[in-house]
């Protein structure tokens, strides 16, 4: 009876063991987030390699992305210096067929949005949250971590394969209170919530607002 008790106790040790490795595994499984490594960058690209319906390459100078309307290059610089680049291809948003690169630098980083119809590239200052009817991109930069990228909140509509900016909302416009975006959401296509972070007398402060889409202009509630 013993030995039988014995292995069943080593039996269940092994299968909690099994189930812990697998909550840790999920829990640091990379996602696309504000937050973004390197280490996870190269992981999400190397996921959309066999998913995206365009060709990516990369060597050891340059990542290139080939649209319909011809390849792009991004340079690759292995450097401790200013001119230090690491590009990762780490989303591809498909409604609207634009695909994400991330551009880490030695003193920051850099979003770029290529559209692989167009080829065009536009550089943006954050992250992209696609609208509920992908009809609209916001683009917000948290910024509390990296004093180099602005606070922004900017929201683009989308037409023609093209980005016009319809709202641009800054954090650094109150320069005696400068605040971050926290926490931005769509809650529908007509409404985006955010959390309004700053710091008052050395005290951290928020403020859930919204922006509000009415009769063609953004308000903010």
């Amino acid at each position: 009876m013993y030995s039988i008790s014995l292995l069943q106790k080593i039996a269940v040790s092994f299968l909690f063991w099994l189930f812990c490795s697998a909550i840790a595994t999920t829990a640091m499984a990379c996602e696309f987030d504000t937050e973004l490594e390197r280490s996870c960058a190269q992981e999400l690209e190397e996921e959309l390699l066999t998913q995206v319906p365009f060709q990516v390459q990369r060597n050891s100078n340059f990542l290139h992305l080939q649209t319909k309307a011809g390849a792009l290059a991004f340079p690759i610089f292995h450097e401790k210096t200013d001119e230090d680049t690491q590009p990762y291809l780490v989303a591809y948003l498909q409604a609207v067929q634009l695909a994400v690169v991330w551009v880490f630098e030695y003193r920051g980083r850099s979003v770029y949005l290529v559209n692989t119809q167009t080829g065009l590239q536009t550089q943006i200052n954050g992250f992209p949250l696609l609208s509920p009817d992908n009809q609209r991109l916001l683009v917000y930069s948290e910024a509390h971590s990296d004093k180099e990228n602005a606070n922004l909140v900017v929201i683009y509509r989308i037409r023609h394969h093209k980005l016009y900016a319809e709202l641009v909302l800054s954090g650094d416009d109150n320069r005696i209170q400068p605040w971050n975006p926290l926490d931005v959401r769509w809650v529908s296509p007509e409404k985006v919530e955010f959390t309004r972070l700053h710091y008052h007398n050395g005290e951290e402060e928020q403020k859930r607002q919204s922006l509000q889409l009415q009769q063609g202009k953004w308000f903010l509630l």
